[in-house]
């Protein structure tokens, strides 16, 4: 067992290596670059996986458990979620030629490359959290939103907002009838 995310490929036991990695909103900072600041945080993940070697591929197989901090797509709250995820990659050297621009075959989408006698699972990891970021992610299922015309959020109080409130530049809609 290791808490580290850096292993030397020589070093892979025949029977495989098993990883148990944490790491926290501040390890998930440092693995972004400036500019790639996201849309949320991370709160904690825990990651397990099995390496395991046959020649030079290395194969790694794991699973993903973490809590992002994100606004709520309804009400804009922030919103603790709960995501997990199994994980599969299939890493093989990178050769020379593969460095320009060549067309992938189907059969290569599953494979990324590595160079020299270590490889970093952090990218790995981070690339794993991203994914499993909702599209829409919800606060709970019964959120309620804002009320779309004083902004009010309606989990915490109402208004008297007239629900049958039409947007004037769509009131025209109104009269057009439909054979």
């Amino acid at each position: 067992m290791s808490n580290s995310l850096k292993i030397n490929v020589q070093t892979i036991p025949e029977e495989g290596l098993n990883i148990v990695f944490s790491g926290d909103g501040k390890w998930f900072a440092q693995c972004l670059q400036d500019n790639d600041q996201p849309d949320f945080s991370l709160q904690k993940a825990d990651v397990e996986c099995r390496i395991t070697k046959a020649s030079s591929t290395i194969f790694i197989k794991g699973n993903l458990s973490a809590l992002l901090v994100i606004s709520c797509g309804r009400c804009l709250e922030d919103a603790t979620l709960p995501v997990a995820a199994d994980f599969s990659y299939t890493l093989v050297p990178l050769k020379p030629e593969i460095k320009e621009e060549v067309e992938i075959q189907a059969d290569e989408l599953e494979i990324s490359y590595y160079q020299g006698d270590f490889i970093d699972l952090t990218a790995i990891v981070c690339e794993q959290i991203i994914l499993q970021i909702p599209i829409k992610p919800l606060c709970s299922e019964e959120c309620k939103g804002l009320c779309p015309r004083c902004g009010i959020n309606k989990n915490v109080a109402s208004c008297n907002c007239d629900s049958e409130f039409v947007d004037p530049r769509l009131a025209v809609l109104k009269n057009i009838k439909i054979n």
